[in-house]
């Protein structure tokens, strides 16, 4: 009987998972809240190189459900919390709300955030390298490349960014790994393992390699790590384990598959976006950890069903100029021996069935 592997909600969930116990109750030593956003960004790069340069979605279907998945849920934040400023009397900064809104507050950032906006920055890496990603795919297609050297060359660049701000800037006062050309290599390195993968230019079929690669990427988030080895050797780390699940022991895959973490990956966006304001207020204004944790579940699952799956599903069903690529929450993952729940058999990650193209 073939298996159905739905570990990429579990991988979502714990992504999550991690942000909101770095926010909520913190690890001395560890930055789980970091560790959360990267394990978002490796999935990211991993489903958006994939229908982008395996399955050729088409760029105009891309945009349409990258749109309908992020802006109306990001807009309904925004505008709530401004006006909720406004009603109260609270201090309002004019220049916080207008870099959310156009996505640019990863290169405007504050030591001291008034508005709880700050969390937008890793929406404004992904929204960046999905415009990125999605040029190199329509340049690879006018030319009939396969994408690896195209987002080779991009996560090149990247790594010589990294290089560059570690060698000449300082990482407290410039702020340089909230950029889209550091922080976006988590997601180039992902997508650039899966093309090389998928053509089967490497082989990491390994069942040790995920679980191993995962316990490095957590660990190079240590303190004392420098921020260029955590991001270039932890987050590359993480996009090898992310891309070599389909391998992954078994013991370690069902981990992925409890239905508590999926279902926090399934909220994740709703989630990721509400906890700020209560994560503010237990930062700066006492509230409780717990109290603050309850409530950002609270708020993080009644938007998940008041705006972002009915938005995101009108606009999908109504914004349809041209057919995409199926895209399901779960995905038909092969396992070693070629399984697949459909019952075709797929031993490569280019044979791998449809999954949901989400990130954060």
């Amino acid at each position: 009987m073939t298996r159905h592997i739905p570990y990429l909600d579990g991988w979502r969930g714990l992504a999550i998972a991690c942000l909101l116990a770095g926010h909520f109750f913190p690890i001395p030593g560890m930055n789980l809240g970091t560790i959360g956003v990267a394990l978002f960004f490796v999935l990211s790069g991993l489903l958006m190189s994939r229908v982008l340069f395996l399955q050729n979605m088409n760029i105009g279907v891309f945009y349409r459900r990258r749109i309908a998945r992020v802006f109306p849920s990001v807009a309904v934040y925004l505008t709530a919390v401004t006006g909720l400023y406004l009603a109260m009397g609270l201090e309002f900064d004019a220049a916080e709300l207008l870099t959310a809104l156009t996505f640019t507050n990863n290169y405007f950032v504050t030591d001291h955030w008034t508005m709880p906006f700050g969390h937008i920055w890793s929406l404004s890496v992904e929204e960046h390298s999905y415009v990125i990603l999605s040029l190199a795919a329509l340049w690879c297609r006018s030319k009939g490349g396969r994408g690896i050297a195209a987002v080779g060359l991009i996560l090149a660049f990247s790594l010589a960014s990294i290089a560059i701000y570690a060698i000449f800037f300082d990482e407290g006062s410039s702020h340089f790994t909230l950029r889209t050309e550091v922080a976006s290599f988590g997601i180039f390195a992902s997508g650039f393992l899966m093309l090389l993968s998928a053509h089967r230019r490497i082989r990491l079929e390994n069942e040790w390699i995920a679980p191993l690669a995962l316990a490095v990427g957590i660990g190079c988030h240590w303190w004392s790590i420098p921020a260029a080895v955590k991001i270039g050797i932890g987050w590359g780390a993480l996009a090898i384990s992310i891309n070599t699940m389909q391998y992954a022991v078994t013991r370690f895959a069902r981990f992925f598959e409890l239905v508590w973490l999926r279902k926090l990956g399934l909220y994740s966006f709703s989630l990721y976006l509400w906890q700020q304001p209560f994560y503010q207020l237990y930062r700066h204004h006492g509230l409780h950890p717990g109290l603050g944790l309850m409530l950002s579940l609270g708020a993080g699952y009644a938007a998940f069903h008041l705006v972002e799956h009915p938005l995101r599903s009108y606009l999908n069903t109504h914004w349809r100029a041209q057919p995409a690529t199926a895209v399901t929450p779960d995905c038909r993952i092969a396992r070693p021996d070629g399984a697949r729940a459909d019952g075709v058999k797929a031993t490569h990650p280019r044979d791998l069935g449809p999954c949901r193209a989400e990130g954060l």
